[in-house]
């Protein structure tokens, strides 16, 4: 009879391990669909999954003397398709440093702009960026054209041609890029950050456009005149997005230079074990990620107690901190796996909260043998 019950608790054990192992790696695919696609109806990428453009690399020597007085215009329209809580990347600065040099990003309806920041005044505390934002500039399944000009003496931010909302004295390229530059459009460089919406146009100028400049480039889009964008001094990148099909949108400001939107996700960082990061927002998809890892987990340590323990004559101490051990080990497997798997994430998190669940799932186990009175060994 015992060995009947050793052989139903190694076969429930094992179903749970392939469970857990096929929950964490699925959806098994290395070699995912960049989704991006062109606009059928209008010049234009849409965004509508995990999808990401990048452009070619800039030296750090080149960004400096393009950009040495820290001054930037970034101009982009754009129409969000979703409303959500965990602030996707639309456009990031990325030059191989944690937080990004420069990120554009969405929370619900609202722009949100985070930058590295050299003086301590200008973050808050405990994090190593500066954050800005304009409330309800991205509506929902809504045309927006933002314009954002900063230099050493602070950002202007406009929304659609509109008066400028000021934010003296935050400078969004007060750090010196640490590499080579790249500029990353709807995901973020690690590819886990993805935006969900269509791109028609970008630019970017190496000086701070004046009002009525903001107002006309606004104007020159509505007319979808590059031409007259091009007539701008300071253009550094201008992308029309006129091409609708293939891998490659020209930069007409510099025929030499162009994005990559290749057939294949291919995010730039791929990170393995990575700690929190230093602008992890607490909220509600957070948690729920917290909750799955959790419960996800409770089932390894409850069967892996019930297997060691019919199985082996140890102590109940022993046999519990190898089902822990069992749990952590599985989990790490699960997590370096993830490191290669572009639409997973491989995180130090998972593995906590994954322990934690697999001693939960040891604790269900010994409540239930003393609840049933069925423990015989000390």
């Amino acid at each position: 009879m015992n060995s009947l019950v050793s052989k139903f608790a190694g076969i429930i054990s094992l179903a749970v391990l392939l469970a857990i192992l096929v929950a964490g790696l699925w959806p098994f695919n290395f070699f995912p669909k960049n989704q991006v696609d062109w606009l059928p109806d209008r010049d234009g990428v849409r965004f509508y999954g995990q999808g990401i453009i990048t452009g070619p690399v800039i030296d750090q020597k080149q960004w400096q003397r393009l950009f040495q007085e820290r001054a930037i215009t970034l101009e982009i329209r754009l129409r969000p398709e979703l409303e959500t809580s965990s602030s996707p990347c639309i456009v990031t600065l990325y030059d191989g440093k944690s937080p990004d040099l420069l990120t554009l990003r969405q929370w619900r309806s609202h722009l949100v702009i985070w930058s590295r920041a050299d003086d301590s005044a200008d973050r808050k505390r405990g994090v190593q960026f500066q954050e800005i934002g304009l409330r309800d500039a991205l509506p929902k399944g809504q045309d927006a054209f933002i314009a954002i000009a900063s230099d050493r003496s602070g950002t202007a931010v406009y929304v659609n041609g509109g008066p400028p909302k000021a934010y003296p004295r935050r400078s969004l390229l007060a750090a010196t890029p640490a590499g080579d530059m790249r500029l990353i459009l709807g995901n973020s460089p690690s590819g886990e950050s993805f935006w969900t919406g269509d791109i028609t146009g970008l630019a970017v100028y190496n000086r701070v456009l004046a009002p009525e400049e903001a107002t006309r480039d606004y104007e020159a889009w509505q007319r979808n005149d590059s031409f007259a964008i091009r007539q701008q001094a300071g253009l550094v990148a201008l992308y029309p997005f006129y091409e609708r099909q293939g891998e490659m949108v020209r930069n007409a400001a510099n025929p030499d230079e162009a994005l990559s939107m290749p057939d294949m996700f291919r995010p730039l960082q791929r990170r393995t074990l990575e700690p929190p990061a230093p602008d992890l927002r607490l909220n509600q998809s957070f948690y729920q990620d917290v909750a799955v890892n959790i419960l996800g987990f409770i089932p390894a340590g409850l069967f892996f107690s019930a297997f060691l323990g019919k199985a082996t004559r140890k102590r109940k101490a022993v046999v519990y901190l190898i089902a822990l051990l069992l749990g952590v080990g599985l989990s790490l497997l699960i997590e370096i796996s993830q490191a290669w798997l572009p639409m997973r994430d491989s995180s130090l998190v998972d593995v906590a909260c994954n322990a934690a669940g697999t001693v939960l799932g040891i604790v269900i186990f010994q409540v239930f043998k003393r609840r049933c009175g069925c423990s015989k060994r000390k």
